[in-house]
């Protein structure tokens, strides 16, 4: 972490290679320990993107039931996978391993990516892994799981993971929407990509998000303040408890978006949803250091959140 303090730079493209830099060799160290963890993958839709891996305990639960905690990563929109390729393969085993030797059943889907998905793809997609998690249970359940809850299952995105995961709550409802919505216990959403009317759209990031949304005329309707403001007040009456995560160094604009969310959050559902921030962190930094045997604390504080 006294690496991550000294960059200069807060932008996500300064800050992704030293990152990676500070913490794989930390990793690396630790690799038995992450890939001692039981890890299935199993196919929950059509395509190659449509796939999940599942990471078991290795110590049964000492309260009954196995908590469940689904994670999205991020990418921009147009990027990411659930294994990454060397020399950055431990990724996103550092998720789902920590949060698995605490106790959970971590599930981390693929999903399709723009621009060839557009919105509400995405979204759809963890929807859909979320239905195939409830539908399920026996392929979650071993010696150490033989009771998965599958009735209070804990959504978590970060960055663009953060914004298909809160749409994937809001998405036009279905005959199933009544079961997902349910069986969310909790919502995290991490260093979220929500946008706002006054973002900046000379920011490069913003054409890759108008190819997300299907153009820049429809990205304030679709984007997680829009589908915010337009929800029913039925919709936000079902909304789980939420998390709010940002990293001390985010990007300026990410860390005002996210105030922004928060705002309309509060005034949409009138509840304060909780907030946390990783101190120290930058955006890439918190899901390489989990695992790694620095800069953890902010996943211990979201398991107090959930345990709490």
């Amino acid at each position: 972490m006294e690496t991550i303090a000294q960059f200069k730079s807060r932008e996500i493209v300064d800050t992704i290679e030293p990152t990676l830099g500070a913490f794989l060799p930390l990793l690396e160290a630790n690799r038995t320990t992450i890939e001692e963890i039981p890890r299935e993958t199993f196919q929950y839709g059509p395509t190659d993107r449509h796939q999940l891996d599942v990471y078991y305990p290795i110590t049964s639960s000492t309260t009954g039931k196995t908590q469940i905690l689904v994670w999205v990563y991020g990418g921009g929109f147009v990027s990411g996978e659930r294994r990454l390729p060397a020399p950055a393969n431990l990724g996103y085993a550092t998720v789902g391993s920590f949060f698995a030797h605490r106790g959970f059943i971590v599930i981390i889907p693929d999903y399709r990516l723009a621009p060839s998905t557009i919105f509400p793809g995405a979204a759809e997609d963890v929807r859909d892994a979320i239905f195939w998690v409830i539908k399920n249970p026996q392929h979650l359940t071993t010696p150490t799981t033989p009771s998965p809850d599958t009735r209070n299952i804990f959504l978590m995105g970060h960055s663009a993971g953060a914004a298909h995961a809160f749409a994937s709550l809001l998405l036009p409802p279905t005959s199933e929407s009544a079961m997902q919505l349910s069986s969310i216990a909790g919502l995290i959403l991490h260093a979220g990509i929500h946008l706002w009317e006054n973002f900046d759209l000379s920011n490069p990031f913003f054409e890759i998000v108008a190819q997300h949304y299907g153009g820049a005329e429809y990205v304030n309707q679709k984007s997680s303040l829009g589908l915010l403001r337009s929800a029913s007040a039925a919709t936000l009456a079902a909304l789980p408890r939420m998390l709010l995560v940002v990293a001390e160094k985010e990007p300026e604009w990410i860390l005002e978006v996210n105030k922004d969310f928060e705002k309309v959050l509060e005034t949409s559902t009138g509840k304060k949803p909780a907030s946390l921030v990783a101190l120290g962190h930058n955006h890439i930094s918190p899901n390489w250091a989990v695992s790694s045997g620095q800069g953890e604390s902010w996943a211990e504080d979201v398991i107090a959140w959930i345990r709490g």
